[in-house]
């Protein structure tokens, strides 16, 4: 996914107006008459056939080199006379492919997942050739090196997803996976150092619904520090949550999408701090943060984006986006709703939300080309999970 510098300034407001009041966001009548109102929808099975569906755009990217940067960075490129892919790039980088670096992160974790989940999925050994050569410890050593002068480069974003593969490789019960997390271990260890840094001098929060979103990043640490132990960046993680959210009412949901969002942030921050919360504390902050969901107001998150629209090619990127809203919209429903009580009479209209979102992306999954093959089969996976894991009770990182 494209890098927006003009992210970095979008702060959306959260105003400090009072809940709607006492019992609004739990009328269950209301809630009852407005899940009848919504259409059915049929979420994929996460099956063996679908996840060789959504391997197959992480395999067809990961040795595509990224091409040359609009901003000059030397990570794959050498700036001569003339500009040329670094010599032995695919022995001295591990994620140069998938159109930037994050992407290419995240399809190996997509990778990953998949193998892991189906261990005997057709494609396998050629995803395990592939993760050989990606994660070897030459091409993570000279990752390293290149980071040691790299300044903000994929901070927060792509640290998070990096930790967020060991995390998945760290475990799987599997000897070649032993020895790629080992090897990812000192990056992993250098990237969690960055950013406890980067959470504790981050001024104020980053509400875009892009990479930079803070509530975001921090949901894609959670798993990793609890799975790693790794104390002094989870302590970093939770307490930059509550310094920026906890107090936070009645999101701006009326400005949402915003022109190439892939994220909500009202539901980004409201899936975060459905992890750091324990659900006393939870869920009057959830009544008073989102409408009602009944409501006029919350419907901006709740209806498909139509992109069928969208023809020109120099918008296909944006495109791609507004597709990932529907999965990142997917997995944060579902999130929420697991973190609600039992019986509370919003979690069946959440979930049946959640479908309607996640099953639209799949329905636009190659509707931007290359722009979105390269990076929406990992938030395809991740709905999945997320849907899974609402309807079993389970948690799965």
């Amino acid at each position: 996914m494209r890098r927006t510098a003009l992210a970095l300034g979008l702060l959306l407001p959260i105003s400090a107006a009072p809940a709607a009041g006492p019992g609004a966001a739990t009328d269950a009548k209301a809630l009852k008459a407005y899940y009848a109102s919504l259409p059915d929808a049929h979420f994929p099975a996460f099956d063996e056939e679908q996840a060789m569906a959504l391997v197959t755009l992480p395999l067809a990217c990961v040795d595509r080199p990224q091409s040359l940067p609009e901003q000059r960075q030397d990570y794959l490129w050498v700036h001569d006379t003339k500009p040329h892919l670094r010599d032995n790039y695919d022995k001295d980088r591990a994620f140069y492919g998938c159109f930037d670096w994050h992407s290419a992160v995240n399809s190996t974790w997509t990778m990953v997942a998949v193998l892991k989940q189906f261990p005997k999925i057709p494609v396998g050994p050629l995803i395990r050739e592939k993760l050989k050569e990606h994660l070897a410890k030459r091409a993570i050593e000279s990752e390293m090196e290149f980071f040691k002068t790299a300044r903000s480069f994929e901070v927060p974003y792509g640290y998070a997803w990096l930790l967020k593969l060991y995390a998945e490789l760290s475990t799987w019960n599997d000897p070649e996976a032993k020895t790629w997390a080992e090897n990812l271990k000192p990056m992993v260890q250098q990237f969690s150092k960055k950013l406890v840094e980067y959470y504790k001098d981050l001024p104020l929060p980053i509400r875009t619904g892009l990479h930079p979103n803070t509530a975001f990043s921090i949901t894609l640490l959670l798993d990793y520090t609890e799975i790693a132990g790794d104390k002094d960046l989870r302590d970093a993680s939770i307490q930059t949550a509550n310094r920026f959210f906890a107090n936070d009412r009645a999101c701006a949901t009326a400005y949402e999408p915003q022109g190439t969002d892939f994220l909500s942030p009202c539901l980004a921050e409201a899936d975060l701090m459905s992890r750091v919360m324990d659900r006393e504390r939870f869920v009057p902050w959830l009544d008073a943060f989102l409408p009602p969901l009944y409501t006029p107001e919350f419907q901006p998150l709740t209806k498909p984006i139509d992109v069928s629209g969208i023809k020109k090619e120099d918008l296909q990127a944006g495109k791609s986006h507004l597709i990932g809203v529907a999965f990142s919209r997917g997995m944060a429903l579902a999130s929420i709703a697991r973190a609600l009580p039992a019986g509370d009479p919003r979690v069946p209209v959440l979930r049946r939300l959640a479908i309607i979102n996640g099953s639209s992306g799949f329905e636009a999954l190659t509707a931007a080309g290359y722009f979105g093959s390269h990076w929406l089969a990992t938030y395809g996976v991740m709905c999945s999970r997320a849907i899974a894991a609402l309807d079993s009770g389970a948690i799965v990182p």
